[in-house]
């Protein structure tokens, strides 16, 4: 099996992608539809090493079956299954973008809102599988794909059992343990039957490490993991910004009886929902990106049509909302941040102090004639925003050239004496830059800053989910290839 080899007289094998624990995965191409997929194979050689190959093979199809069945944004289409002369083929929807664990290797500890954002997809998708009776059973990061604009794809449902019920066998044998140890259940590790709450406690032990920045624990042997998921209570989080209802479902979500936890996963995804809110870029993910395709956009209208723009609560209700401190906010449907319409009715509601204070930053252009790199970079760090950081850059330099062509004349020795050319350019530029600066400055703030401002306070208190939308990757490491299931 190699490079060009097709399949099923369509799927063209392109280069290798990886190799599971089911099998090979390759990039390949559908030459009829002239689509990438990615074409995952069971060889016969991986079958010929198996003590019971034919439990493999049922496994590989049951893959198939329940992918298919799934018909989830969340879970990878499947296209097709066969054979072929080698041994088995599955070929699935190619996903673009970086496995979660690479991100967490990148940027440590994850945002609260980026980590509750990735859990609350990955509760929505095990909502979904487990209304089918089907339990995943190896939810662990390497098996949650982030696509550019931040949307979560759950891979793998190869080890995924299907619950007892009369007429479908049960995928794996009884008293076989199958998943990876340092995200597996207390009750996978006793080799007991896999329930919906046995991927609960996986979710918990991924968001405990997107928040940590570490696994729950470590240890330098599978049994050494072991023993601690079975005897040891993991380590408080320790992080100024979380919220307390956020560290109890955590807590929650790890208890090592089954009972202890959530209810399910439509309970787990309604107390993370909360604790969503619109994402800044984190590494080369910029759910906030100007362009939308047409699955974000049609989205909007379903939640449009579902009420769900609305506020959760109203000044009456019950509940931690009461007692924000939170000025009234515009109650209408809302649209993606930077409706002009949207920002008008918010804008006419903010009182004139709390435009001033979030306008200060403005302070070193105006009392410093050449400190307007002071200003854009505070702004530039605050909102992450890359042409900010090059004005910032753009305005020191300008400042330093000034500065340098007026200190490089030599004194004045009479009073006819007007001094060498490049003492006049450095103060024609700082006399320039000043008023420019100002009216930059100016400009910026009330087109932009107080928008961003007034919307990252909106979404602090009022949970707002996420409207997400897509661009292509920024350059980076991470886009060296295509992850496939």
């Amino acid at each position: 099996m190699g490079q060009h080899t097709v399949l099923a007289g369509r799927y063209e094998l392109i280069s290798p992608l990886g190799r599971g624990g089911m099998g090979q995965v390759w990039e390949g191409e559908d030459r009829r539809l002239e689509r990438r997929v990615a074409v995952k194979l069971l060889t016969n050689e991986a079958l010929a090493g198996r003590a019971e190959p034919h439990d493999l093979v049922h496994r590989f199809a049951r893959e198939a079956a329940v992918t298919a069945g799934l018909r989830h944004p969340g879970v990878p289409a499947v296209y097709d299954a066969g054979t072929y002369d080698g041994g088995l083929f599955l070929v699935l929807e190619m996903v673009g973008g970086c496995a979660l664990g690479d991100l967490m290797a990148e940027q440590g500890p994850l945002p609260v809102a980026w980590a509750a954002g990735i859990a609350a997809q990955v509760a929505a998708v095990l909502a979904a599988a487990h209304e089918r009776r089907l339990v995943h059973r190896d939810v662990k990061p390497q098996n949650l794909m982030l696509t550019r604009d931040g949307t979560v794809k759950v891979l793998d449902f190869g080890v995924a059992a299907v619950l007892d019920q009369a007429g479908v066998p049960r995928i794996t044998r009884t008293g076989e343990t199958i998943g990876t140890p340092a995200y597996m259940a207390p009750e996978q590790l006793h080799s007991r039957p896999a329930t919906p709450r046995t991927d609960l406690y996986a979710l918990g032990c991924v968001l405990y490490e997107m928040l940590a920045g570490k696994p729950i624990f470590e240890s330098t042997s599978a049994a050494g993991l072991m023993h601690k998921h079975l005897e040891q209570a993991p380590a408080p989080l320790r992080r100024d910004d979380l919220p307390h209802e956020l560290d109890v479902l955590v807590r929650q979500l790890l208890e090592k009886d089954p009972a202890r936890r959530p209810v399910n996963a439509r309970e787990t995804y309604d107390r993370l929902l909360p604790h969503v809110a619109r994402l800044g870029p984190l590494g080369d993910l910029d759910p906030a990106a100007d362009d939308q395709d047409g699955m974000h956009l049609y989205s909007r209208v379903l939640v449009r049509i579902s009420g769900a723009a609305e506020p959760r609560h109203d000044p009456g209700s019950a509940g931690p909302a009461e007692s924000r401190p939170w000025p009234p906010v515009w109650s209408g449907p809302q649209p993606a941040a930077g409706g002009d319409d949207w920002y008008g009715r918010r804008q006419a509601q903010r009182s004139t102090t709390w435009k001033l204070v979030h306008s200060l930053w403005i302070l070193p252009t105006l009392l410093f004639g050449l400190g307007t790199w002071l200003s854009f970079g505070y702004i530039a760090a605050r909102h992450r925003r890359l042409s900010w950081l090059l004005a910032a850059a753009a305005y020191l330099v300008l400042a330093v050239t000034a500065f340098a062509l007026v200190g490089s004349g030599p004194e004045q020795v009479s009073a006819s004496d007007t001094g060498p050319i490049q003492t006049d350019i450095g103060m024609v530029i700082g006399l320039l830059l000043w008023p420019a600066g100002i009216l930059h400055a100016l400009w910026i703030n009330m087109t932009v800053r107080l928008r961003l401002r007034d919307q990252k306070d909106h979404d602090r208190w009022e949970g707002a989910a996420p409207v997400i939308t897509a661009r292509p990757f920024a350059g980076s490491r991470r886009d060296r290839r295509d992850q496939a299931v």
